[in-house]
């Protein structure tokens, strides 16, 4: 007769085995209820499944159990507790356990250094590899894997400490194995040394598809995109095999590029190999068809996968947000929630990124529900993104409510409602949090220049001249922020909403020349507003110096010659808008009265 715990541990086996993890600890909740205790083949499967699931109380307690059934000194169980703890996040407890091993293989060794490797905890990582050493255990390659994985924050510290690990695994004889070469290429692609990666990919002769991923993704982070395109040509060549991973960062590199054409002959050779109905792969198609500006092809892939996932969901939302089509990006959010898919972060701020572009204060209200039910809405990032939406469709109360229970509030949180506040010219408001603001010394919250614009905009906004002058020269005083072209516009138009044309005029003075043109456009439309045709035409010389940036620019400098009498300069800048394809985004309002749809 079988023994019994044989037979359950094969059946938690397959079940780890399969990706399970669940269904694993409730086939051992059930081995014990039948009376059946676990062993030393038992518990390192359960442990593997509280990591993979996160679940630190069920690993805790399968501790316990170790423990009870005197397996604590068993170095394969204890390595598995170790690691379940690293999994988890609880390093110290992972620690706790490895300092009480009697008997330390090898494995229990990597194990804890790649903990630390985890925690991007070089010097750790290194005192336990020293101490390794010292003992006379002889590392292997994924202890160096773990060891060059290890991060640093100081990049030229990161890069020595990559060569040096290179240097020591060429020296004890890795100098051939694949998986350690490539993972210090990763260390150079990821810290931006992408000449000492190049010189090591080349110095391989036998290459894996990891070898030439990770080339691939180092030029992407590096910005050299038709390197990727150069790299993959010469891996088709070289019959090297495709993965998603490679594919992934050609697309990148076809969205960086703007290239549909080669996105297309990207997608015919998913089709070829296969990976046309690999979710990522379609996901990113979906985005970069969008960022080529084709969204009829991205949602015509869209549309034929028949069972999709919420990266794909988001990747076409994003894509009729990213061309302004924000009707079908509303639509689509409309469809996702009346299915059973559940939303990503991610998903939810494209929902009210598209929310805020069209106004549809119904949709977004829609999104804060799913926010709440789902236990998201104390995310910071979500919480902004809804303050936002709330300030774009004019319901700046609910704004204020969102922002009022937030706990740790941070900057971009600060910054966003205060901005609203200036949007709705509610100055006094904006005032009062941005002092609040500063008086939020426990969270280390300090100013920046794009809260300093929000307040200048609110007083301008609202005619609250020394409360923004006030702002404006302690800025630079008392936090070391240098005015921006931004910074000068809002002063120069709240001297000159207030008709101090002279103090306006002063302002222009101090500004450094690369912001002066943007001033003088800001000062020019004062002068139009008070009437001040001398002053005007003084600017409007001094400005046809310089070229028209924008639509807007133009037909602000057309209407002041109109109205000095200078017809034909005003027909000329007219033409020049044509001429140059230039653009002035009309002004337009609406009012969700009907269903969008």
């Amino acid at each position: 007769m079988p023994n019994p715990t044989t037979t359950w541990n094969l059946m938690i086996q397959a079940s780890v085995g399969n990706g399970h993890f669940l269904e694993s600890l409730q086939l051992y909740s059930s081995m014990l209820r039948s009376n059946v205790h676990g062993d030393n083949f038992t518990f390192p499967f359960i442990a593997k499944a509280c990591g993979k699931l996160g679940s630190i109380l069920d690993g805790m307690k399968i501790h316990a159990h170790t423990i009870l059934l005197g397996f604590q000194s068993h170095a394969f169980v204890q390595t598995s507790l170790m690691d379940m703890y690293s999994k988890c996040s609880c390093f110290v407890d992972s620690r706790k356990v490895f300092d009480e091993m009697p008997d330390r293989s090898l494995v229990s060794w990597n194990s804890m250094i790649h903990a630390y490797s985890i925690q991007s905890d070089m010097a750790k990582a290194l005192e336990l590899f020293n101490e390794m050493r010292s003992l006379g255990i002889k590392p292997n390659a994924s202890t160096l894997v773990s060891i060059v994985s290890s991060g640093c924050n100081d990049l030229m510290s990161a890069l020595k400490h990559g060569a040096s690990v290179q240097s020591y695994g060429i020296k004890v004889g890795f100098h051939s194995d694949l998986r350690f070469l490539n993972a210090v290429m990763s260390v150079y692609a990821r810290l931006g040394s992408i000449n000492d990666a190049r010189v090591l990919f080349h110095s391989i002769e036998k290459r894996s598809i990891v070898t030439w991923t990770v080339m691939m993704g180092g030029y992407v982070k590096a910005g050299d995109f038709n390197e990727v395109f150069n790299l993959f040509r010469t891996m088709l060549r070289e019959g090297a095999e495709l993965d998603s991973v490679a594919l992934l960062g050609v697309i990148s590199a076809c969205v960086m590029l703007g290239r549909l054409f080669a996105v297309c002959m990207v997608y015919s050779l998913l089709i070829k190999c296969g990976f046309d109905r690999v979710q990522t792969v379609t996901a990113s198609l979906v985005n970069a068809y969008a960022k080529c500006n084709d969204t009829t092809s991205a949602r015509r892939i869209f549309d034929s996968v028949p069972e999709k996932d919420i990266s794909l969901w988001t990747s076409m939302i994003s894509g009729y947000v990213h061309v302004g089509c924000t009707i079908k990006a509303l639509a689509l959010s409309e469809n996702l929630l009346a299915t059973s898919i559940k939303p990503s972060k991610a998903t939810i701020a494209t929902m009210l990124s598209a929310c805020n572009d069209f106004g549809s204060l119904s949709l977004g209200e829609k999104v804060e529900e799913y926010a709440k039910a789902s236990n998201l809405i104390l995310d910071l990032q979500l919480c902004t993104s809804l303050i936002q939406m709330f300030c774009k469709c004019g319901s700046i109360e609910r704004a204020k409510e969102i922002f009022e229970r937030v706990p740790g509030k941070d900057l971009t949180l600060w910054s966003t409602m205060i901005n609203g506040y200036a949007c709705h010219g509610m100055g006094e408001e904006a005032l009062a949090l941005f002092n609040e603001m500063q008086r939020e010394n426990n969270n280390n919250i300090k100013p920046d220049a794009i809260v300093f614009t929000d307040v200048l905009l609110a007083c301008s906004h609202c005619g609250m001249i020394d409360e923004g002058l006030k702002c404006f020269y302690s800025m630079k005083r008392d936090y070391g922020i240098e005015p921006t072209a931004e910074h000068y516009c809002c002063i120069v138009d709240l001297l000159g909403r207030a008709g101090e044309i002279d103090a306006a005029m002063r302002v222009v003075h101090e500004v450094p020349f690369e912001a002066q043109k943007q001033v003088l456009y800001c000062l020019l439309s004062v002068f139009r507003d008070h009437h001040e045709n001398k002053l005007a035409e003084l600017v409007s010389k001094e400005l046809l110096d310089f070229k028209c940036r924008s639509g807007e620019d133009c037909v602000l400098m057309a209407n002041v010659c109109a109205s000095l009498g200078k017809w034909k300069e005003a027909s000329e800048l007219r033409r020049l808008v044509d001429k140059r394809g230039l653009f002035k985004k009309p002004g337009c309002s609406r009012i969700e009265a009907r269903d969008y749809l």
